[in-house]
């Protein structure tokens, strides 16, 4: 038997780096996310978690999943003037898979982005760049060639999206469950989602200050996610570094909270105010770890990150980033 051919494909080259930023790039930083997924919490010696952090996203959380949508439905001028001229869309399709399938997503300013296969792109003859295609819904101008040229050939693109979607108006006596109405009136089958969230406490454990080795801190998040024990008794677990009694505390248990659900950059946004007004009412020494998980089907570029809370006013964020080929 003929043994087959064997390649040697290396891994991605990515290396992980820690910025340090003052409070308002840091929120700004956050404009050039996408969707996220999931947000984790991670708070050390904390007991009470006090309701308005709890209940963050029981009021204002809410977002829709409409099926079988289309294309041409995205830029139909009663969508666009409705909803693109008054506010925000945000937007996602689900339980699709980048690079396999075509992926679509409205994300910051009303970018509709789609990443599309070869056959799809090719049948829809727009600018396309590494199989994406932007279009910018809110510059659309609907008695232009430029408007009945694109709604020709969405018109010939058959697939349709289950999408989760969501509204921020820039009225805000304006109801954001008006995207859902404007769908089902249209004949699109819609259900309201709210985010789901999960608190669980491990006890007597061993924590990095924070203060002084980010790295060190990462990586020890990155252990407990595992739940992998650590402690100033194995300094070996740690390869970026080790627990010792000068940079590491002793506390009677660690809350993590998680939120699975679908939320913007406005909704990350008011997170960590949140967080930040509970850290200097507690007047704790102990961080506060935000991990923000995004989309992995979005087209518009995102990273995993975790931000760092510090109590003297330290903010810190560790994310992925492609190294340059030597």
């Amino acid at each position: 038997m003929i043994e087959p051919e064997l390649f040697n494909f290396k891994p991605p080259l990515n290396k992980h780096v820690y910025v340090q930023k003052r409070w308002d790039k840091l929120l700004e930083n956050i404009d050039e996310c996408g969707l996220t997924h999931s947000i984790s919490v991670v708070l050390p010696d904390t007991i009470f978690i006090p309701s308005y952090i709890e209940n963050i996203f029981t009021e204002n959380g809410q977002y829709y999943l409409i099926k079988n949508v289309t294309l041409c439905s995205l830029i139909d001028p009663g969508f666009i003037t409705s909803f693109v001229k008054n506010g925000n869309v945000y937007a996602i399709s689900l339980n699709t898979h980048i690079d396999a399938e075509d992926c679509i997503s409205i994300t910051n300013s009303n970018l509709l982005q789609m990443s599309l296969i070869q056959s799809s792109y090719q049948s829809i003859c727009l600018p396309v760049k590494d199989s994406k295609i932007t279009l910018d819904l809110k510059a659309l101008k609907f008695s232009s060639k430029s408007y009945q040229r694109i709604k020709e050939s969405f018109e010939r693109f058959q697939t349709k999206f289950d999408m989760l979607v969501c509204w921020e108006s820039n009225d805000d006596d304006v109801c954001p469950s008006s995207i859902a109405s404007y769908f089902n009136k249209n004949g699109f089958e819609c259900q309201e989602c709210n985010p789901r969230s999960i608190t669980s406490r491990k006890y007597n454990m061993t924590i990095p200050t924070g203060t002084d080795d980010f790295g060190l801190l990462d990586t020890w998040l990155s252990y407990f996610s595992l739940d992998v024990k650590i402690d100033d008794k194995i300094p070996s677990i740690l390869p970026d570094g080790k627990l010792t009694k000068s940079n590491s505390r002793n506390v009677g248990q660690v809350t993590e909270i998680v939120w699975t659900g679908f939320f913007n950059n406005q909704k990350v946004k008011l997170l960590l105010e949140k967080f930040r007004e509970f850290q200097e009412k507690e007047g704790k020494i102990y961080w506060i770890a935000i991990h923000l998980e995004p989309f992995s089907n979005s087209p518009f570029p995102c990273t995993h990150r975790t931000i760092i809370l510090n109590p003297d006013e330290k903010y810190s964020v560790s994310y992925c980033t492609k190294c340059k080929k030597c």
